[in-house]
């Protein structure tokens, strides 16, 4: 409807008086306003089109950067390492969105079986989620990323260093050497490069999925997940 106003705005530009103009301009002006449905109909469709042309312009995107999604070697693998379906997520250990997903998650992962999880982390949220993500890509030195990871997501409260801490000794790792390997290159060169690919598939927030090549926006609840996985799984 808009573009249709917009197209007959330019042809009564080039082919009426402008008495005429005026006189068309009152009469759309005027139908709009006796008919505003028409406006909410016209802005739904549009809203519908951009979002169908983000959603194939980020698909492009996980087409041509498929390698540095699901096979980074820097990236943690949960769930089923051969599994047939991959869940990849971009998080933040201060996003409360993050965290409501996480046991739905974890439930949907170990019920289904068959599913590989990628976790990236995507650290926007301030200075303390640098300094989780980094503890956490340390904690893989020692074997404790994963119960690094839960024990950061079920953490109640704000995270601030001194509790980072706490997390890590309370779960056995060696904090000294955690300090130590928190300051490795590699672990920035990790997080730049992971920042970038969020950009170049257009992620701006946390938690983000890519299930199966299909990106979900947001935390989903079991069921959405599924549904997702079950779509994956059917092609």
């Amino acid at each position: 409807m808009i573009g249709l106003i917009g197209s007959f705005q330019q042809a009564a530009a080039a082919e009426f008086s402008g008495t005429q103009k005026s006189a068309i301009e009152k009469i759309i002006h005027d139908y709009l306003v006796k008919n505003p449905e028409v406006l909410v109909e016209a802005m739904s469709e549009l809203d519908a089109k951009q979002a169908a042309a983000d959603k194939k312009k980020q698909g492009d995107a996980i087409a041509k950067y498929h390698d540095q999604i699901f096979n980074d070697p820097t990236s943690y693998v949960a769930g089923n390492p051969k599994g047939d379906v991959t869940i990849v997520e971009f998080f933040d250990y201060n996003c409360g969105y993050c965290k409501r997903a996480f046991a739905p998650l974890m439930n949907t992962v170990k019920d289904d079986g068959n599913v590989r999880l990628i976790l990236k982390e995507f650290p926007i949220l301030g200075p303390t989620s640098v300094v989780a993500t980094r503890a956490t890509m340390a904690a893989k030195k020692q074997g404790k990323y994963f119960e690094m990871h839960k024990a950061l997501y079920l953490h109640k409260g704000a995270l601030d260093e001194a509790s980072i801490m706490d997390l890590a000794r309370a779960i056995g790792i060696d904090t000294a050497k955690l300090r130590k390997d928190m300051t490795d290159p590699s672990i920035q060169k990790t997080i730049d490069r992971d920042e970038k690919l969020a950009s170049a598939l257009g992620i701006t927030g946390t938690p983000s999925f890519i299930i199966g090549g299909a990106p979900h926006p947001g935390a989903m609840s079991e069921e959405e997940l599924k549904a997702a996985i079950k779509a994956a799984r059917e092609g």
